[in-house]
């Protein structure tokens, strides 16, 4: 970034440290003061041009603060004037500490609340002063995102933010306290039916995508040759209740598919696919982000799946992907749920599920409730968490799916119970007066 792009407050792209004689590197970069009238410039050597350049970003991550600080804490010379400081300015100090790695997050996380901070924030807050954005202006803003009984889950992604920014001002002594955390609770959206796949549809879907991709083999078509990523990728979300994500980060060193000495088959699931600003589709290695690695049994017939699938493989795949997109690129989660819609609309017009046993007068009615109609690649986890806990137990769903607490695959991922239990004795009792 050159350094006339550079934000207030912010140092912009620190430049590739360059190796000394005596074999130590050099690194330095320029950061602009939140006032924009400066720009300062900053040396740091280290043994590798890694350190050399992490050197540099931590001086200016300690001078964002403290500049954030300085500024905010300026006050005109008449008694009783308050700081001049707009919020927005202070959002912008806090979008280059994030960026920077000062919270800890994620390259795209960091991005995705900058934007969400841009987009929907500073067109709200950012005019007010740092010291006017109270209890009530954010509750104001907040609520106000739900008015008309719309729009709930922007309003707790926007109350995230606001109280990760706040928080931040309050550790560095700018405001007293995080006024977001006494903003009352936003109200919630009734909870809708969980969309599921009934087990005696599952492997009437399976079969019939699978019929699908290998008739599909054999067309013709401009483009790529076709394969079996959609109907192999089917069989793994019904066999594992993986993400999206997760799936196409698999790797062939992630799994186990040639029988182990118990007889067993296994799959772990220990990254997830993402995006970061300016880079290809990247994987991200559960044990750096923090999150639990998930071991997984599968049966024999999803083991032979994947040997097939290993053994047709053809194109170039540095990566060891499973699920590789062309040129052994990283599978871009949008691309396999564009291709799962064509098929999913595909079977709407082939296929009616199931078939064999609908009326012909009732065909037409049955292919609009067909099970396959409005499936999403996540359809098939929630399918997966209802039945292992409607057979076995919520505590085996959750650890299927991987949440550390059932609330979460209760709330989420199954369908309200719709039986009660039987109190018909108890009940009789009491109206026949039975003893």
């Amino acid at each position: 970034m050159a350094n006339h792009e550079t934000r207030p407050g912010s140092w912009g792209k620190i430049p590739p440290a360059k190796r000394l004689p005596d074999g130590s590197y050099k690194a330095n970069g320029r950061y602009k003061t939140l006032d924009g009238k400066k720009l300062l410039q900053r040396f740091r050597t280290g043994t590798t041009a890694r350190k050399a350049e992490d050197a540099v970003l931590a001086v200016f991550q300690t001078m964002a603060a403290e500049d954030a600080a300085r500024h905010s804490a300026e006050l005109d010379k008449s008694p009783g004037r308050e700081p001049e400081v707009l919020f927005a300015e202070v959002v912008e100090s806090w979008i280059s500490y994030i960026e920077a790695g000062g919270k800890g997050l994620r390259v795209s996380t960091a991005y995705e609340y900058a934007r969400m901070a841009r987009a929907d924030i500073v067109p709200s807050l950012g005019a007010l002063k740092l010291t006017d954005v109270d209890i009530k202006a954010c509750a104001d803003f907040l609520h106000g995102i739900v008015n008309g009984g719309r729009y709930y889950a922007k309003a707790e992604h926007n109350r995230a933010v606001l109280s990760n920014i706040m928080e931040w001002c309050a550790g560095l002594g700018l405001i007293p306290g995080n006024p977001v955390r006494q903003v009352a609770y936003l109200p919630k959206p009734r909870k809708k039916p969980v969309q599921i796949i009934e087990k005696e549809d599952m492997a009437k879907v399976l079969s019939s995508v699978r019929h699908h991709g290998e008739a599909q083999m054999n067309v013709k078509r401009p483009g790529p040759p076709q394969n079996l990523d959609i109907p192999d990728g089917v069989e793994l979300f019904l066999a594992t209740g993986v993400r999206i994500s997760e799936l196409l980060a698999l790797r062939w060193q992630d799994v186990w598919i040639d029988k182990l000495d118990d007889g067993s088959y296994w799959v772990q699931i220990n990254g997830k696919v993402g995006w970061e600003k300016g880079k290809p589709m990247l994987r991200h290695d559960y044990g750096k982000t923090g999150d639990k690695i998930l071991d997984l049994r599968i049966s024999p017939e999803v083991a032979a799946m994947l040997r097939a699938r290993r053994a047709n493989e053809r194109q170039s795949n540095p990566n060891g992907a499973i699920f590789p997109a062309r040129g052994g690129k990283w599978m871009q989660p949008h691309n396999f749920r564009r291709r799962w819609r064509a098929v999913r609309e595909e079977l709407q017009v082939a296929y009616d599920l199931p078939a064999e046993d609908v009326p012909v007068e009732r065909k037409q009615e049955h292919r609009q409730s067909s099970p396959i109609k409005t499936v999403t690649p996540h359809t098939f986890r929630r399918s997966v968490g209802t039945y292992i806990a409607e057979t076995a137990t919520i505590d085996q769903a959750a650890q299927q799916l991987g949440h550390s607490r059932t609330a979460v695959t209760i709330r989420s991922y199954l369908r309200e119970r719709q039986e009660a239990p039987d109190s018909s004795g108890y009940l009789a009792s009491v109206m026949y007066k039975r003893e």
